[in-house]
């Protein structure tokens, strides 16, 4: 039987912070539970309270405080103090922590906020709250994980449940975009909307569209966007629609979890267009309550699957010419938006539905190695995010993460591609654009030293060898003994690909828009392999 990793020392989890922790759990009010919950989090060396951030409106003057994880403290101590703890934790990253601390696991989702409303007409009335994102699970196996850790399943069950103890499971998709969350407050009367990406908090009076409070006008922050669909789509509804959608968020509901998508910044699978895709309702307790219930609470508000499937349809061929210096600017820009949204000309369209849920499906546990085979093999997706349920009971019990080898092979594909090809270039470390991009390496005394800079072809061989032996190395990967030759054809024809089409091999230096097409590597990775692909369709007929 498998041992549960250790857990922090108590020089780390003090006697305090285990004392909080402690009355967390015997509180029954709840604002008891929240205040033992922030002293807990305000204790814990590897927990950073952000800065206060004031919004004053009509009524209330809203303060928003968010919690995360102190991931860069906790890589100094397992790098000093912590040492030992460094082969259980797997790790330097928030997994690993999660990994030695059973009661960061418990009590610390993935995003949270304290949320205080103080009324404008009475400066003894206040009110608190708290806005929690989904619980830390993790993959199904250490593969399924993006950061190498221990982490594994089980120690993210809840209620001391295992895989064993599950008798059905429900297949979600697992979305492609940014982590979202959505939430209400009814205060003194005033309804409000709460939303956020991961460690974000956005609160305004849900009456009013977001935009006269927050402008969604830079493409690198997404939480402005989710606040964005969120706020078009409430105010969509009818007004008992609204009524019954706030009552139920603030009395039945605490957070509904989401992932925004938007063609400027794609994963490993296109994106087209801006859309939110619901995925998982968490209960008053924090935690993910039954799928049946969370769809069904979707759909009672109109809210439908995005895609029939699993998979997302192969995108569409948009231009029958290909990309060249000549026309690169104009493509990129038109299909992410990006020059739109930083000009201040964004806007969502009327007509145009937003937000769906992700696809859904019931199995028997019986079936699960069959089924986790499929996702493994399916193609156009991330994989899929799996609630299992209690054989007795039929609560959830815990979530897991199945990725598809699609999405493991590209992403390593697409870091090999930034290590080898487009960080150089962006640094002024390739001869034939030493300039770099716009971001380029800082012309006083205090710039570190300069690697050495080589020839594009070089660049290009050296990240040809990084290719084949990352795909030799994804030994986790079913199949990769049969198929990593294959997964490193692909890869180095991108790579000749992109430097032919994107640079002209470095023959014309001048006639490159480098900038765009470094933002074009950056925010639309996934088309480029898609066009790829089509490229290479189209030679073989």
């Amino acid at each position: 039987m498998q041992q549960p990793p250790p857990s922090l020392p108590p020089s780390v989890e003090s006697s305090e912070v285990v004392e909080a922790y402690e009355e967390f759990g015997k509180a029954v009010e709840a604002r008891e539970r929240e205040e033992w919950l922030i002293r807990f989090l305000k204790l814990h060396p590897f927990v950073q309270e952000k800065t206060p951030v004031e919004h004053e409106y009509e009524t209330h003057t809203v303060t928003v405080v968010g919690f995360q994880l102190a991931v860069y403290k906790f890589r100094k101590w397992l790098s000093k103090e912590g040492r030992e703890y460094k082969k259980a934790a797997g790790g330097m990253s928030d997994d690993g922590l999660y990994t030695l601390s059973p009661m960061l696991r418990e009590v610390m989702p993935r995003g949270l906020h304290q949320i205080r409303f103080n009324n404008n007409n009475n400066s003894t009335e206040n009110t608190t709250m708290l806005f929690k994102g989904i619980p830390k699970f993790s993959g199904l196996v250490a593969s399924d994980e993006d950061e190498q850790s221990n982490a594994t399943a089980s120690i993210f069950f809840y209620h001391g449940k295992k895989v064993s103890d599950a008798g059905g499971f429900y297949v979600t998709a697992k979305s492609n975009g940014e982590n979202a969350k959505l939430g209400c407050a009814m205060v003194d009367g005033v309804p409000y909307l709460i939303s956020g990406s991961k460690n974000t908090c956005i609160v305004w009076p849900a009456m009013d569209p977001v935009e006269k409070h927050q402008k969604a006008n830079n493409p690198n922050f997404p939480a402005p966007f989710i606040a964005l669909l969120y706020s078009d789509w409430f105010l969509r509804l009818t007004k008992h629609e609204k009524k019954r959608f706030i009552h139920q968020m603030t009395q039945n509901f605490g957070t509904i979890m989401a992932e925004i998508n938007t063609p400027w910044y794609e994963h490993v699978v296109p994106i087209h267009r801006v859309y939110m895709e619901w995925y998982c309702l968490l209960g008053l307790d924090g935690k993910p309550v039954h799928p049946n219930t969370a769809f069904e609470f979707f759909h009672s508000f109109g809210v439908r699957a995005t895609f029939p499937s699993l998979s997302q349809p192969d995108p569409p061929r948009k231009h029958k010419t290909p990309t060249t210096p000549e026309n690169i600017g104009e493509r990129v820009f038109g299909a992410s938006r990006f020059n739109e949204i930083k000009e201040g000309k964004f806007a969502l369209d009327e007509k145009t539905s937003y937000i769906g849920h992700v696809y859904f499906q019931h199995h028997d546990i019986k079936e699960l190695e069959e089924t986790v085979e499929k996702i493994r093999n399916a193609k156009n997706t991330e994989g899929a995010v799996l609630y299992l349920t209690d054989s007795k009971s039929d609560r959830v019990i815990g979530l897991v993460k199945v990725k598809s080898s699609q999405y493991v092979i590209r992403r390593r594909l697409r870091e090999n591609l930034k290590g080898g090809l487009f960080n150089p270039l962006k640094g002024g470390d390739i001869k034939e654009f030493l300039t770099g991009g716009t971001v380029s390496p800082q012309k006083n005394g205090n710039q570190k030293k300069k690697k050495k800079s080589m020839h594009l072809i070089e660049a290009l061989a050296k990240t040809k060898e990084r290719i084949s032996s990352g795909a030799k190395k994804l030994t986790h990967v079913p199949g990769c003994a049969k198929h990593w030759k294959e997964w490193a054809r692909f890869g180095c024809g991108f790579a000749e690909w992109w430097c032919e089409s994107r640079l002209l091999n470095g023959l014309k230096p001048e006639s490159i828009e480098l900038d765009t097409v470094l933002l074009e590597a950056r925010i639309r990775i996934a088309s480029l392999f898609s066009e790829f692909s089509q490229a290479l369709e189209a030679s073989e007929k």
